[in-house]
Order: structure tokens, then C-alpha cells, then sequence
């Protein structure tokens, strides 16, 4: 009675040291990681809004913004010259990101941009919402890397 005691303490044991171990695999890539980071390169595709109803489609690296957390710089390097609407020129400016209770802000060089919003492959921005409350008349940005 002893031995099938013995085997049968054995044998649960062995089975639940088989089932109980889970290896836990991370499928995290790099395009997972810098998914939702502001941090570098994006062409910025499209300006859309404000009073006058603007549309303005720009071409992929026409104008860039990158940005790097660690110095918190943005360079821009702006290669279109008849742009009517954008109003940053090529340079390199300050930046922060203002987290709000759950949106996040754009400021760059002191003043506000406006909300940001990550989707997929590109940083949609509103001017019209800041961290101060809605406004109206802003312009849209859209932003893709």
C-alpha cells in the first residue's frame, strides 16, 4: 500500500511540475518598441483645418521632424519653400511632451502645438485641444515615419 502511495505522491508531482512551468516568450520587435515614442524621424504628410478650411499635402522627407528625447531637440528640415500654412522653419528647437490625465501635449519652443495622438505609423497633432482646454480653428498636423 506503501508503494502506491509512494508512486502516486510521485506521479502527481511530476505532472504538476510539467504543467506549472510556463515560459514566458516576449515577442516584442522594434517597431513594437518605438511604436508610441516620439522619438525620431517623421515626414510631416499633411496640414488640414483652421478658419480658412486648409488642406495642404506635403511629400514624403518634403518636410521632417525629428526628435530626439535625449536632448530634447526637435530638428526640422523644411525643403518646401511655398508652404502657406507651415510655420516652422529648418532649425533645431526645444521640445517637452506634457502628460496630461490621459492625453499628451506638444510643446515646442514654449508654446503648445497641441494634443498628440499616436495611430499605427504616424503622430497625429491637434491644435485645437490643449492642456488648458479645447479651442477652435486649429490646424491638424499629421505626421507619419
Amino acid at each position: 500500500m506503501k508503494t502506491i502511495g509512494y508512486c502516486t505522491l510521485i506521479l502527481f508531482l511530476s505532472l504538476n511540475s510539467l504543467t506549472a512551468c510556463k515560459k514566458e516568450i516576449n515577442h516584442t520587435t522594434k517597431s513594437d518598441t518605438t511604436k508610441n515614442t516620439i522619438d525620431g524621424k517623421w515626414s510631416l504628410m499633411r496640414i488640414y483645418g483652421g478658419i480658412s478650411g486648409a488642406n495642404e499635402v506635403h511629400a514624403i522627407n518634403e518636410i521632417t521632424w525629428t526628435f530626439n528625447t535625449q536632448t530634447a531637440t526637435l530638428t526640422v528640415n523644411n525643403n518646401t519653400g511655398n508652404s502657406t500654412y507651415y510655420y516652422l522653419p529648418s532649425g533645431t528647437y526645444p521640445f517637452q511632451q506634457v502628460a496630461g490625465s490621459t492625453e499628451n501635449y506638444l510643446v515646442i519652443d514654449a508654446n503648445e502645438l497641441g494634443q498628440m495622438t499616436f495611430s499605427g505609423n504616424q503622430l497625429l497633432i491637434d491644435e485645437n485641444k490643449k492642456s488648458t482646454g479645447e479651442g477652435a480653428c486649429g490646424f491638424y498636423l499629421t505626421l507619419q515615419r
